[in-house]
């Protein structure tokens, strides 16, 4: 049997344990709730005497078995569950403590540490573009912010100066997401009365929707005090059956149902998928015939993260149609923003730096052409792949002198159930050097450690932005870290399920 990575850690997060007392949830050490992937671990005890090894449900623990000396047992559970073991029940303090990191896992439990016990195979090696992110973990989180009041509402963050910083408006009913940190502390007030504070929210780690509420002359309508009564009861009933939160959006009807496109799998670290695309390379500007190559291309997708699911593409534009991506966009670059009219609003704002512009796929036959190749990559009928269907125009970015946007979530909640499922980013340029910067980090993937992705010009890194069952994945917060040499030219593809909105 393979045997993988299993590591000592310090328990501190708490995990959810299903009401019968079967383990349901998958957390990682910080206490982010994953996709479940189960598998067989193989516990040895290597004491003296019988060891209790428990499940942590972040309360009293979960017995799970009992371990003769120099005995084996078999647990069924998920990568990320976290296991203690005791010498006896009632003995406060803890032998050892481990985290399940990967499939097909063993762990041997001896003196004051754990054996690691880790496979070499060639399918779990880190790509060669990706690096870890040293230093603590984030506290990010995606939040929703819903007015209950009957007038329009000003979002405020307080960051510390008496008039706080704007952070757009809500209507009555209105909802909008946005990335938070535990501790952030945000007040709305009525608009254009800002003295008129309705409600101040500290965001904390266990909670997604924050409600505004006004006084009873000024309350919104019954129809939306129901269906927040009925999601704030589907969102306990989801934590409970899941273990993590519903973060996506919920109307009268329900959740946001399952996207209908298609989702490549991501089952391990260094798995990969091959596509064949009809949609050559092109190499000058002119005719099809002169300067496409008739040539099919062979597009690999190598899983770098199963959650969140994160896959990079070697090789997925030549040099040519990098360079003329840039040469169009070049004519059109201005300050980039951040929001959605339907979403808070739209605004500038310093955690984004850079400067972008749109580039259509009727601009060219070239265009067209990375239209149609990435189609191929995720899947779909090209067809779809036009703005008046799943997609947005190709966005262009711009990022020199210390330029960043960080960490953000690419899909949101604005009252609807479309929403961007699929982002590709495809680099324009090479990173200059290894501490030039602009790398794509997501915090809280690689188990809530992070990790980044350098830029490689061609190259194209691809991941999803919903969960199989529709909700949003927190784990794909993402940000362009700042550029300290040189610049970065990206261009981001995104596309929308079930359609875009």
């Amino acid at each position: 049997m393979n045997r993988l990575l299993v590591s000592l850690v310090a328990i501190a997060a708490v995990t959810v344990c299903a009401a019968d007392g079967t383990i349901s949830a998958v957390s990682d050490i910080d206490g982010n709730v994953q996709q479940p992937q189960g598998l067989t671990v193989i516990v040895s005890n290597q004491f003296d005497f019988p060891v209790s090894v428990y499940y942590d449900d972040g309360r009293s623990g979960v017995f799970m078995m009992e371990l003769q000396p120099r005995s084996n047992g078999q647990l069924n559970t998920f990568y990320g569950h976290k296991f203690y073991a005791k010498r006896y029940p009632s003995d406060p303090s803890e032998l050892q403590s481990f985290v399940i990191t990967y499939d097909e896992t063993e762990v041997v439990l001896r003196n004051k540490e754990a054996t690691i016990i880790e496979n070499k195979s060639k399918s779990y090696r880190q790509h060669p573009s990706v690096k870890n992110i040293p230093g603590p973990r984030t506290t990010a989180t995606s939040v929703k912010f819903r007015s209950l009041s009957s007038r329009t509402i000003e979002i405020w963050y307080d960051n510390g100066t008496p008039e706080g910083s704007p952070q757009g408006e809500l209507r009555s009913g209105q909802e909008t997401t946005t990335n938070a940190y535990e501790g952030h502390v945000f007040f709305f007030t009525v608009k254009g009365k800002k003295e008129l504070e309705l409600a101040r929210h500290t965001i904390v780690a266990d909670q997604v929707l924050y409600l505004v509420y006004d006084d009873d002359q000024h309350m919104a309508s019954k129809d939306i005090l129901d269906k927040t009564a009925k999601e704030l009861k589907f969102m306990e009933e989801y934590l409970e059956r899941t273990g993590i939160h519903w973060r996506h959006n919920f109307d009268m009807n329900g959740p946001r149902p399952p996207p209908v496109l298609h989702m490549w799998n991501a089952k391990e670290i260094g798995q990969t998928h091959e596509v064949r695309s009809a949609n050559g390379y092109w190499s000058c500007n002119g005719p099809n015939s002169k300067c496409q190559s008739s040539d099919s291309i062979s597009l690999e997708l190598e899983v770098v993260s199963v959650a969140p699911k994160v896959f990079i593409i070697p090789d997925f534009l030549s040099d040519f149609e990098a360079d003329t991506l840039i040469g169009i966009a070049n004519k059109s670059v201005k300050h980039s923003t951040v929001g959605s009219a339907d979403g808070g609003g739209i605004r500038s704002s310093e955690t984004r730096t850079s400067r972008n512009t749109w580039i259509p796929r009727r601009t060219s036959a070239l265009v067209d052409t990375l239209f149609r190749r990435a189609a191929d990559a995720i899947n779909v009928d090209e067809k779809l792949l036009h703005t008046n269907a799943n997609v947005e125009d190709i966005q262009i970015v711009h990022y020199v002198n210390g330029q960043k946007y960080d960490s953000h979530h690419d899909w949101g909640v604005s009252g609807y159930h479309e929403s961007r499922y699929i982002t590709m980013l495809m680099y324009l340029t090479d990173q200059e050097d290894p501490q030039a910067g602009g790398e794509t980090a997501f915090p809280k993937g690689g188990h809530g450690g992070g990790f980044k992705v350098k830029p490689v010009k061609g190259d194209a890194v691809l991941f999803y932005n919903l969960l199989e069952d529709g909700n949003g994945d927190d784990l794909a917060l993402h940000a362009a870290l700042p550029v300290w040499r040189g610049e970065k030219w990206l261009a981001n593809f995104w596309v929308w399920d079930p359609k875009r909105k």
